[in-house]
Protein backbone atom coordinates (compact mmCIF):
# COMPACT_ATOMS: atom_id res chain seq x y z
CA UNK A 1 0.00 0.00 0.00
CA UNK A 2 1.63 3.22 -1.15
CA UNK A 3 1.80 5.98 1.67
CA UNK A 4 -1.10 8.19 0.11
CA UNK A 5 -3.42 4.95 0.15
CA UNK A 6 -2.09 4.75 3.78
CA UNK A 7 -2.41 7.94 5.17
CA UNK A 8 -6.49 7.94 3.83
CA UNK A 9 -7.22 4.75 6.10
CA UNK A 10 -6.40 6.97 9.17
CA UNK A 11 -7.66 10.49 8.11
CA UNK A 12 -11.28 10.02 8.30
CA UNK A 13 -11.49 8.41 11.74
CA UNK A 14 -8.96 10.62 13.49
CA UNK A 15 -11.19 13.80 11.51
CA UNK A 16 -14.52 13.09 12.29
CA UNK A 17 -15.08 13.06 16.21
CA UNK A 18 -18.55 12.05 16.44
CA UNK A 19 -19.40 10.48 19.90
CA UNK A 20 -22.65 8.90 18.50
CA UNK A 21 -24.36 10.12 21.32
CA UNK A 22 -28.13 11.40 21.33
CA UNK A 23 -29.36 14.75 22.09
CA UNK A 24 -32.57 16.96 22.99
CA UNK A 25 -32.45 18.66 20.14
CA UNK A 26 -30.87 18.33 16.47
CA UNK A 27 -29.01 21.65 16.59
CA UNK A 28 -27.46 20.95 20.04
CA UNK A 29 -26.24 17.58 18.65
CA UNK A 30 -24.45 18.82 16.07
CA UNK A 31 -22.99 21.66 18.74
CA UNK A 32 -22.14 19.26 21.47
CA UNK A 33 -19.73 17.02 18.37
CA UNK A 34 -18.70 20.22 16.67
CA UNK A 35 -17.49 21.67 20.09
CA UNK A 36 -15.29 18.19 20.56
CA UNK A 37 -13.27 19.33 17.77
CA UNK A 38 -12.22 22.69 18.99
CA UNK A 39 -11.43 21.38 22.25
CA UNK A 40 -9.24 18.49 20.94
CA UNK A 41 -6.37 16.96 23.82
CA UNK A 42 -4.47 13.74 23.16
CA UNK A 43 -6.36 11.51 24.90
CA UNK A 44 -9.61 11.84 22.91
CA UNK A 45 -7.57 11.88 19.53
CA UNK A 46 -5.97 8.48 20.53
CA UNK A 47 -9.07 6.79 21.26
CA UNK A 48 -10.18 7.82 17.84
CA UNK A 49 -7.45 6.29 16.38
CA UNK A 50 -8.83 2.62 16.73
CA UNK A 51 -6.85 -0.55 16.57
CA UNK A 52 -9.21 -1.59 13.77
CA UNK A 53 -7.82 1.11 11.28
CA UNK A 54 -4.37 0.05 12.24
CA UNK A 55 -4.85 -3.02 11.61
CA UNK A 56 -6.32 -2.33 8.08
CA UNK A 57 -3.41 -0.30 7.41
CA UNK A 58 -1.06 -3.58 7.28
CA UNK A 59 2.49 -2.28 7.95
CA UNK A 60 1.70 0.74 9.95
CA UNK A 61 2.83 0.48 13.96
CA UNK A 62 0.39 -0.44 16.59
CA UNK A 63 1.62 2.96 18.93
CA UNK A 64 0.22 6.40 18.17
CA UNK A 65 3.09 8.63 18.17
CA UNK A 66 3.21 12.05 19.47
CA UNK A 67 3.84 13.14 15.97
CA UNK A 68 0.13 11.54 14.80
CA UNK A 69 -1.45 13.24 17.67
CA UNK A 70 0.38 16.62 16.95
CA UNK A 71 -0.50 16.81 13.39
CA UNK A 72 -4.25 16.16 14.32
CA UNK A 73 -4.53 19.05 16.88
CA UNK A 74 -2.18 21.35 14.03
CA UNK A 75 -4.76 20.56 11.53
CA UNK A 76 -8.09 21.68 13.61
CA UNK A 77 -5.85 24.22 15.56
CA UNK A 78 -8.33 27.39 13.46
CA UNK A 79 -11.65 25.12 13.36
CA UNK A 80 -14.61 27.38 13.38
CA UNK A 81 -18.40 26.70 12.97
CA UNK A 82 -21.43 28.29 12.50
CA UNK A 83 -24.84 26.77 12.08
CA UNK A 84 -26.44 28.29 9.41
CA UNK A 85 -30.14 26.74 9.26
CA UNK A 86 -32.22 23.50 10.41
CA UNK A 87 -35.00 21.74 9.83
CA UNK A 88 -37.15 18.55 10.42
CA UNK A 89 -39.05 16.23 8.51
CA UNK A 90 -43.04 16.77 9.19
CA UNK A 91 -43.21 13.24 10.93
CA UNK A 92 -40.35 14.70 13.16
CA UNK A 93 -37.84 11.48 12.54
CA UNK A 94 -35.38 12.68 10.63
CA UNK A 95 -33.73 16.33 10.61
CA UNK A 96 -30.74 18.34 8.74
CA UNK A 97 -28.31 20.89 10.04
CA UNK A 98 -26.53 23.41 7.69
CA UNK A 99 -23.20 24.20 8.88
CA UNK A 100 -20.29 26.70 7.87
CA UNK A 101 -17.23 25.44 8.76
CA UNK A 102 -14.31 28.00 8.70
CA UNK A 103 -10.33 26.00 8.42
CA UNK A 104 -7.20 25.42 6.70
CA UNK A 105 -7.16 25.56 2.85
CA UNK A 106 -6.76 21.77 2.34
CA UNK A 107 -6.53 21.71 -0.80
CA UNK A 108 -3.39 23.47 -0.24
CA UNK A 109 -2.36 21.59 2.66
CA UNK A 110 -3.20 18.36 0.64
CA UNK A 111 -0.85 19.34 -2.41
CA UNK A 112 1.65 20.41 -0.45
CA UNK A 113 1.42 16.66 1.65
CA UNK A 114 1.51 14.93 -1.68
CA UNK A 115 4.72 16.56 -2.73
CA UNK A 116 5.63 15.75 0.85
CA UNK A 117 5.21 12.00 -0.15
CA UNK A 118 6.64 11.97 -3.02
CA UNK A 119 9.92 13.55 -1.37
CA UNK A 120 10.09 11.02 1.12
CA UNK A 121 9.63 8.07 -1.42
CA UNK A 122 12.64 9.59 -3.34
CA UNK A 123 14.32 9.34 -0.01
CA UNK A 124 13.48 6.17 1.58
CA UNK A 125 14.41 5.04 -1.78
CA UNK A 126 18.26 6.14 -0.95
CA UNK A 127 18.16 5.04 2.58
CA UNK A 128 16.26 1.78 2.91
CA UNK A 129 14.47 3.71 5.96
CA UNK A 130 11.13 1.46 6.71
CA UNK A 131 8.18 3.47 5.43
CA UNK A 132 5.33 3.24 8.26
CA UNK A 133 2.21 4.88 9.30
CA UNK A 134 3.11 7.65 11.55
CA UNK A 135 5.83 8.89 8.80
CA UNK A 136 2.71 9.95 6.80
CA UNK A 137 1.61 11.98 9.62
CA UNK A 138 5.20 13.21 10.65
CA UNK A 139 4.67 15.05 7.27
CA UNK A 140 1.36 16.64 7.79
CA UNK A 141 2.97 18.13 10.57
CA UNK A 142 6.06 19.45 8.89
CA UNK A 143 3.69 21.09 6.32
CA UNK A 144 1.66 22.46 9.19
CA UNK A 145 4.44 23.53 10.88
CA UNK A 146 6.47 24.96 8.24
CA UNK A 147 3.74 26.39 5.69
CA UNK A 148 1.12 29.19 6.22
CA UNK A 149 -2.48 28.14 4.75
CA UNK A 150 -5.42 31.08 4.46
CA UNK A 151 -8.63 30.05 6.08
CA UNK A 152 -11.52 28.87 3.81
CA UNK A 153 -15.15 28.46 4.69
CA UNK A 154 -16.96 25.62 3.07
CA UNK A 155 -20.22 23.95 4.11
CA UNK A 156 -21.35 20.85 5.11
CA UNK A 157 -24.56 18.68 5.49
CA UNK A 158 -25.63 16.81 8.93
CA UNK A 159 -28.00 14.34 8.68
CA UNK A 160 -29.68 13.40 12.27
CA UNK A 161 -32.05 10.56 13.28
CA UNK A 162 -34.52 10.43 16.21
CA UNK A 163 -33.83 7.25 18.09
CA UNK A 164 -34.76 6.54 21.32
CA UNK A 165 -36.11 9.76 22.02
CA UNK A 166 -33.02 11.76 21.18
CA UNK A 167 -31.14 13.05 18.11
CA UNK A 168 -28.49 11.18 16.77
CA UNK A 169 -25.83 12.34 13.87
CA UNK A 170 -25.56 9.87 11.01
CA UNK A 171 -21.95 9.70 10.08
CA UNK A 172 -21.44 9.17 6.62
CA UNK A 173 -18.15 9.57 4.22
CA UNK A 174 -19.19 12.76 2.72
CA UNK A 175 -19.33 14.38 6.50
CA UNK A 176 -16.52 13.29 7.25
CA UNK A 177 -14.68 14.84 4.31
CA UNK A 178 -16.58 18.30 4.92
CA UNK A 179 -15.49 18.55 8.42
CA UNK A 180 -11.75 18.67 7.17
CA UNK A 181 -12.63 21.16 4.24
CA UNK A 182 -12.80 18.14 1.51
CA UNK A 183 -9.26 16.76 2.67
CA UNK A 184 -10.00 13.51 1.74
CA UNK A 185 -11.23 14.35 -1.82
CA UNK A 186 -8.32 16.14 -2.44
CA UNK A 187 -6.08 13.21 -1.11
CA UNK A 188 -7.78 10.87 -2.89
CA UNK A 189 -8.31 13.11 -6.90
CA UNK A 190 -5.41 11.14 -9.68
CA UNK A 191 -4.87 14.93 -11.01
CA UNK A 192 -3.89 17.19 -7.72
CA UNK A 193 -0.87 17.71 -8.84
CA UNK A 194 -0.37 18.38 -12.37
CA UNK A 195 2.87 16.21 -14.11
CA UNK A 196 4.85 19.04 -14.29
CA UNK A 197 4.54 18.98 -10.29
CA UNK A 198 5.17 15.46 -9.23
CA UNK A 199 8.29 15.54 -11.42
CA UNK A 200 9.82 18.73 -9.68
CA UNK A 201 8.99 16.84 -6.28
CA UNK A 202 10.54 13.49 -8.00
CA UNK A 203 13.87 15.08 -8.75
CA UNK A 204 14.36 17.61 -5.91
CA UNK A 205 15.19 15.36 -3.54
CA UNK A 206 18.39 13.85 -5.38
CA UNK A 207 19.69 17.65 -5.23
CA UNK A 208 20.30 16.55 -1.69
CA UNK A 209 21.20 13.44 -1.76
CA UNK A 210 24.72 12.48 -0.06
CA UNK A 211 27.48 9.92 -1.44
CA UNK A 212 25.85 7.62 0.24
CA UNK A 213 22.65 8.08 -0.15
CA UNK A 214 23.82 7.97 -4.29
CA UNK A 215 25.73 4.46 -3.25
CA UNK A 216 21.87 2.80 -2.23
CA UNK A 217 20.07 4.37 -4.80
CA UNK A 218 21.99 3.38 -7.69
CA UNK A 219 22.94 -0.31 -6.11
CA UNK A 220 26.35 1.00 -6.91
CA UNK A 221 28.75 -2.36 -6.48
CA UNK A 222 31.92 -2.45 -8.42
CA UNK A 223 30.61 0.15 -11.02
CA UNK A 224 33.56 -0.38 -13.85
CA UNK A 225 33.14 -4.15 -13.12
CA UNK A 226 36.85 -4.38 -12.16
CA UNK A 227 36.79 -7.18 -10.17
CA UNK A 228 39.57 -5.73 -8.06
CA UNK A 229 40.16 -4.65 -4.85
CA UNK A 230 40.04 -1.04 -5.42
CA UNK A 231 36.38 -1.41 -6.97
CA UNK A 232 34.76 0.00 -3.35
CA UNK A 233 36.83 3.17 -3.53
CA UNK A 234 35.93 4.23 -7.35
CA UNK A 235 32.22 3.35 -6.13
CA UNK A 236 32.46 5.51 -3.63
CA UNK A 237 34.28 8.69 -5.50
CA UNK A 238 31.61 7.91 -8.38
CA UNK A 239 28.88 8.70 -5.60
CA UNK A 240 30.87 11.73 -4.49
CA UNK A 241 31.04 13.30 -7.70
CA UNK A 242 27.36 12.63 -8.15
CA UNK A 243 26.16 14.18 -5.57
CA UNK A 244 28.41 17.25 -6.29
CA UNK A 245 27.28 17.30 -9.61
CA UNK A 246 23.79 16.22 -9.72
CA UNK A 247 21.45 18.79 -11.10
CA UNK A 248 18.11 18.99 -13.43
CA UNK A 249 16.34 21.64 -15.69
CA UNK A 250 13.02 20.90 -16.92
CA UNK A 251 12.73 22.20 -20.51
CA UNK A 252 9.20 21.21 -21.14
CA UNK A 253 6.41 18.56 -20.34
CA UNK A 254 3.80 17.11 -22.57
CA UNK A 255 0.73 15.43 -21.65
CA UNK A 256 -1.93 12.79 -23.33
CA UNK A 257 -4.76 11.69 -21.39
CA UNK A 258 -3.19 9.36 -18.50
CA UNK A 259 0.54 9.42 -20.00
CA UNK A 260 2.99 12.77 -20.41
CA UNK A 261 6.59 12.95 -21.39
CA UNK A 262 8.85 15.50 -19.82
CA UNK A 263 12.20 16.30 -21.42
CA UNK A 264 14.89 17.17 -19.09
CA UNK A 265 18.71 17.92 -18.58
CA UNK A 266 20.45 16.15 -16.58
CA UNK A 267 23.91 17.51 -14.75
CA UNK A 268 26.18 14.93 -13.53
CA UNK A 269 29.94 13.54 -13.68
CA UNK A 270 31.75 13.64 -16.91
CA UNK A 271 32.71 9.80 -17.28
CA UNK A 272 33.42 9.56 -21.12
CA UNK A 273 36.28 12.28 -20.05
CA UNK A 274 37.41 10.06 -16.76
CA UNK A 275 37.50 7.02 -19.38
CA UNK A 276 39.37 9.24 -22.05
CA UNK A 277 42.03 10.13 -19.28
CA UNK A 278 42.35 6.50 -18.53
CA UNK A 279 42.68 5.75 -21.79
CA UNK A 280 45.46 8.16 -22.32
CA UNK A 281 47.23 6.16 -19.47
CA UNK A 282 46.88 2.52 -20.86
CA UNK A 283 47.83 3.63 -24.28
CA UNK A 284 51.22 4.56 -22.74
CA UNK A 285 51.76 1.45 -20.53
CA UNK A 286 50.86 -0.77 -24.02
CA UNK A 287 54.21 0.91 -24.76
CA UNK A 288 55.85 -0.51 -22.00
CA UNK A 289 58.11 -4.17 -21.87
CA UNK A 290 55.54 -4.53 -18.39
CA UNK A 291 52.70 -4.65 -20.51
CA UNK A 292 53.49 -7.31 -22.70
CA UNK A 293 54.79 -9.70 -19.98
CA UNK A 294 51.61 -8.67 -17.83
CA UNK A 295 48.89 -11.24 -16.89
CA UNK A 296 45.10 -10.99 -17.33
CA UNK A 297 45.20 -10.41 -13.32
CA UNK A 298 47.96 -7.26 -13.58
CA UNK A 299 46.48 -5.87 -16.43
CA UNK A 300 43.21 -5.63 -15.00
CA UNK A 301 44.43 -4.09 -11.63
CA UNK A 302 46.83 -1.27 -13.76
CA UNK A 303 43.04 -0.57 -15.61
CA UNK A 304 41.47 -0.19 -12.18
CA UNK A 305 44.47 1.95 -10.52
CA UNK A 306 44.22 4.36 -13.44
CA UNK A 307 40.64 4.58 -13.32
CA UNK A 308 41.22 5.99 -9.96
CA UNK A 309 43.49 7.97 -10.24
CA UNK A 310 41.48 9.58 -13.23
CA UNK A 311 38.36 9.92 -10.94
CA UNK A 312 40.44 11.48 -8.00
CA UNK A 313 41.32 14.25 -10.49
CA UNK A 314 38.10 15.04 -11.99
CA UNK A 315 36.67 17.84 -12.22
CA UNK A 316 34.37 18.08 -15.15
CA UNK A 317 30.61 17.61 -15.85
CA UNK A 318 28.48 16.96 -18.19
CA UNK A 319 24.66 17.40 -19.44
CA UNK A 320 22.54 14.65 -20.37
CA UNK A 321 18.85 15.68 -22.12
CA UNK A 322 16.76 12.78 -21.59
CA UNK A 323 12.82 11.67 -22.00
CA UNK A 324 11.39 11.17 -18.50
CA UNK A 325 8.16 9.27 -18.84
CA UNK A 326 4.96 9.69 -16.77
CA UNK A 327 1.82 7.62 -16.20
CA UNK A 328 -1.14 8.38 -14.39
CA UNK A 329 -1.86 5.11 -11.87
CA UNK A 330 -5.72 6.25 -10.89
CA UNK A 331 -4.05 7.46 -7.48
CA UNK A 332 -1.35 10.11 -9.22
CA UNK A 333 1.05 10.97 -11.68
CA UNK A 334 4.18 8.01 -11.09
CA UNK A 335 7.32 9.38 -13.17
CA UNK A 336 9.22 6.36 -14.40
CA UNK A 337 12.70 6.53 -13.44
CA UNK A 338 14.28 4.07 -15.71
CA UNK A 339 17.84 2.98 -17.31
CA UNK A 340 17.67 6.42 -19.13
CA UNK A 341 17.88 8.17 -15.93
CA UNK A 342 20.88 5.99 -14.44
CA UNK A 343 22.76 6.53 -17.66
CA UNK A 344 22.14 10.30 -17.40
CA UNK A 345 23.77 9.85 -13.78
CA UNK A 346 26.82 8.09 -14.65
CA UNK A 347 27.52 9.91 -17.79
CA UNK A 348 26.66 7.41 -20.40
CA UNK A 349 28.86 4.97 -19.03
CA UNK A 350 28.54 1.59 -21.01
CA UNK A 351 29.52 3.85 -24.62
CA UNK A 352 32.47 4.41 -22.36
CA UNK A 353 33.32 1.24 -20.93
CA UNK A 354 33.04 -0.34 -24.64
CA UNK A 355 36.10 2.59 -25.77
CA UNK A 356 37.78 1.80 -22.82
CA UNK A 357 40.08 -0.67 -24.42
CA UNK A 358 39.63 0.34 -28.16
CA UNK A 359 43.11 0.96 -29.81
CA UNK A 360 45.23 1.26 -26.75
CA UNK A 361 47.25 -1.98 -27.67
CA UNK A 362 45.96 -3.79 -24.22
CA UNK A 363 42.94 -6.01 -24.49
CA UNK A 364 40.46 -6.27 -21.81
CA UNK A 365 41.00 -10.38 -21.33
CA UNK A 366 45.10 -9.81 -22.11
CA UNK A 367 48.05 -7.57 -23.62
CA UNK A 368 48.18 -7.34 -26.92
CA UNK A 369 51.65 -6.23 -28.69
CA UNK A 370 52.23 -4.77 -32.30
CA UNK A 371 52.95 -8.21 -33.53
CA UNK A 372 49.96 -9.86 -32.10
CA UNK A 373 49.17 -11.41 -28.38
CA UNK A 374 51.80 -11.84 -25.74
CA UNK A 375 51.57 -15.55 -26.87
CA UNK A 376 52.24 -15.40 -30.07
CA UNK A 377 55.13 -12.98 -29.37
CA UNK A 378 56.59 -15.23 -26.90
CA UNK A 379 56.53 -18.33 -30.07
Amino acid sequence: MDKKKLFLWMLPTAALFLTGCGYAGPEKAVRQEMDLIQKLDETTIKSLISYEDIRLSNSAPLEIGDETTEAVKLFFKNFKYKIRSSSVSDDKTTATVELDITNLDAEELAKDLCCAMIKDSVIQAGSSQPEGLASSFALMKDCLENNTYDLVTTSATVSLTYTDDSWVIQESPELEDALVGGLVSYLRDPYLLSPTEVLECTLEPFAGFSAEEWKNYLELDDVFSTGSSLASRMDEIVAEQIAQFFSFDISSVTEDNDTASASVTITSLDLPEIISQCRTSLLEYAQTTESIRATDEEISQKAAEYLLAALESNTSSTESTITIPLINNGHAWEVLLDETFSDALLGGMDVALENLYADTGVAESGAETENGTETDAMQ
